[in-house]
């Protein structure tokens, strides 16, 4: 398995997925020598998850419930101009 630091995974996210795609296997980001994160090909995604889609990934972060959210004014002191 290939382990490439968050540093460079940052710095050249393209290098990232050529390891992968070259390697066919997953490449492991790490955060200060601990892993924090896996990159892998869809198709290795999809074996490991079993028969999930596009489709079901939206079905599986669809939210059951309606959330209220308040936004505050974030009141930058704008006053309205006289013309």
């Amino acid at each position: 398995m290939v382990t490439m630091s968050a540093t460079v995974f940052n710095r050249e996210p393209s290098a990232v997925k050529r390891k992968v795609m070259e390697s066919s296997e997953p490449v492991v980001v790490t955060e200060r020598d601990q892993p924090s994160l896996v990159v892998m090909r869809y198709d290795d995604y999809i074996r490991l998850t079993g028969n999930a889609t596009v489709s079901d990934l939206a079905e599986w972060l669809q939210l059951d419930t309606d959330i209220d959210i308040d936004i505050p004014s974030l009141g930058f002191g704008l006053k309205p101009v006289d013309l």
